[in-house]
C-alpha cells in the first residue's frame, strides 16, 4: 500500500532524495527498496489506544452535533516515519500512516505528561482524517479553503524550475491546483504555493524541516518564486491559529483539529488569533 502511490514517488525532487536518504545524489531505486522496511506491525496495546481515540472521537461529534462528509474506509498503518524524515504521521489517499515514536510516548508517558500525549494524539488523528476528508469529498475541500481566500481550479499548477531545484514533496498535499492573491511590492499576485527548503542537503544529520519554507509561486507561469516574508498580507490570507503555513491544505487541517477539539474558546481557553476561521469550519460542520 505504501508504495502504491506512484504518482507521489514520480513527483519528487533529487532534493527530496537526498534529504531522505541522508546522502548526496541518492536514487529513488534505494528510496524505493528503503520504504517498505520501515513498515512496522502494530502492538496490541497500541491498537486498543487507537480504538479506544477513535471511539471517543466518534462521542465528540455526536455530542456537538457536527456532521462529517462522506469518507471511504480509512486504514492506519503504523511505520517508523524515517521514509518522511521522521515525520509525527502523514497520510497516503485514505491510508493514515502513524510514526512509531508518537505512540511510544502516549503508551509510556505518566501523570500530566500521559494526559498531554494524549491530546497530542487527538490532533494528530483530526488533522490526518481531515486529508482524508478532503480527498473524498472536493465539495468539502472547496469550502474549507475558501476560510482562508484559496480558490481550487480544476487543473494543476507546474512547479518552474527554480522551485523544484529546492522542492520537497508532501504525501498529504497531492495537488497544486489552489491559489489566493498575495500583496507583494505593492501588486497584487495570484499565487499558489510548494513547500522547498532553504538549501540543498550538505552532511547527514540535516533533516527538511529544519530549511523549510513556503514558496508562493506565480500562477502566470513566471519562473520565480516569493516567501513569506515578502508578502505583506500573508498572515491576512491563511490566518494566525497555526504556523503549519505550508499549504492551504495543512493550515486548514490544523485549523479542523483545533476547531474540533477545542471549539472557539481555543487550547488555552483564551480563543485563537483568527476566530473567524474556527468559526466557519464549526458552522460547515454543524450544516
Amino acid at each position: 500500500m505504501l508504495l502504491s502511490n506512484q504518482k507521489y514517488y514520480d513527483g519528487f525532487s533529487q532534493n527530496d532524495l537526498d534529504y531522505r536518504m541522508q546522502k548526496n545524489h541518492a536514487g529513488m531505486e534505494d528510496y524505493l527498496a528503503f520504504v517498505p522496511e520501515q513498515v512496522l506491525d502494530f502492538t496490541e496495546d497500541e491498537k486498543a489506544l487507537i480504538d479506544s481515540c477513535f471511539a471517543s472521537m466518534n462521542k465528540t461529534l455526536t455530542e456537538k452535533g457536527y456532521t462529517l462528509p462522506q469518507l471511504d474506509e480509512v486504514v492506519l498503518i503504523k511505520t517508523t516515519t524515517k521514509e518522511e524524515a521522521d515525520a509525527v504521521a502523514y497520510t497516503h489517499g485514505t491510508q493514515i500512516y502513524i510514526g512509531e515514536y508518537l505512540l511510544n510516548e502516549t503508551l509510556s508517558a505518566e501523570g500530566e505528561e500521559k494526559e498531554e500525549w494524549i491530546a497530542i494524539m487527538y490532533e494528530v488523528l483530526w488533522h490526518e482524517l481531515f486529508h482524508c476528508l478532503t480527498r473524498c469529498n472536493p465539495d468539502f475541500q472547496v469550502k474549507m479553503y475558501d476560510l482562508i481566500h484559496f480558490t481550487i481550479t480544476d487543473k494543476d499548477f507546474t512547479l518552474p524550475a527554480s522551485v523544484m531545484e529546492y522542492h520537497i514533496s508532501n504525501p498529504d498535499v497531492e495537488h497544486h491546483n489552489s491559489y489566493a492573491t498575495f500583496r507583494i511590492d505593492s501588486k497584487d499576485i495570484d499565487c499558489f504555493v510548494d513547500w522547498v527548503t532553504t538549501k540543498h542537503f550538505e552532511k547527514e544529520g540535516e533533516i527538511f524541516f529544519d530549511f523549510t519554507t513556503t514558496a508562493l509561486i506565480p500562477i502566470d507561469g513566471t519562473d520565480i518564486y516569493y516567501t513569506p516574508e515578502q508578502a505583506e498580507n500573508f498572515d491576512e490570507v491563511f490566518g494566525k491559529n497555526t504556523d503549519y503555513v505550508t499549504d492551504p491544505e495543512e493550515c486548514m487541517a490544523d485549523n479542523f483539529a483545533g476547531a474540533i477539539l477545542y471549539g472557539v474558546d481555543g487550547p488555552d481557553g483564551e480563543g485563537y488569533p483568527s476566530p473567524e476561521i474556527i468559526e466557519g469550519i464549526l458552522a460547515i460542520l454543524k450544516a
